[in-house]
């Protein structure tokens, strides 16, 4: 619960294309499997700075704000950056491990050879856009909320 002046703040990942660690794996696993093309680019769906703003001020939110973020991202080598995929930590990864042992070395092989051009010096190096949006709850929304 927020008081009364409050802030609160949320940061999503941005579109596949502005992501490409996350969102090309997306788009792979999402033709392979149809039925989980949305399901898999769901991390991707608040990239719309205007729908999120949207989101925050229907919720009571005031002094909305939401920015554009670009971190640069890097890993000592594709094997690093696969690991938690191979894990499964998120959910894209968990759509990864539904495949059988064949498909899922096409998927890997896929990836790699799409990121290939993030590679230099075998580290792959990759920007991540993100979204983060903040407002200030107001006075009338935490008493109703309290």
């Amino acid at each position: 619960m927020l008081r009364g002046g409050g802030c609160a703040g949320i940061c999503v990942i941005s579109s596949p294309d502005r992501a490409p660690m996350w969102g090309i794996l997306a788009d792979v696993l999402g033709r392979l499997l149809p039925e989980q093309q949305q399901t898999v680019h769901l991390s991707f769906s608040l990239a719309d700075p205007a729908m999120l703003g949207s989101l925050l001020a229907h919720a009571g939110f005031q002094e909305v704000r939401v920015e554009r973020h670009t971190r640069e991202d890097s890993f000592d080598s594709f094997d690093q950056y696969w690991e938690p995929i191979e894990a499964g930590i998120g959910s894209i990864p968990q759509t990864y491990l539904m495949l059988p042992d064949a498909a899922r070395r096409d998927v890997r092989q896929e990836v790699r050879a799409k990121l290939a051009e993030f590679e230099s010096g075998g580290r792959l190096r990759m920007s991540l856009e993100m979204r983060i949006a903040s407002g200030r709850v107001s006075s009338h929304i935490a008493t109703r909320w309290s």
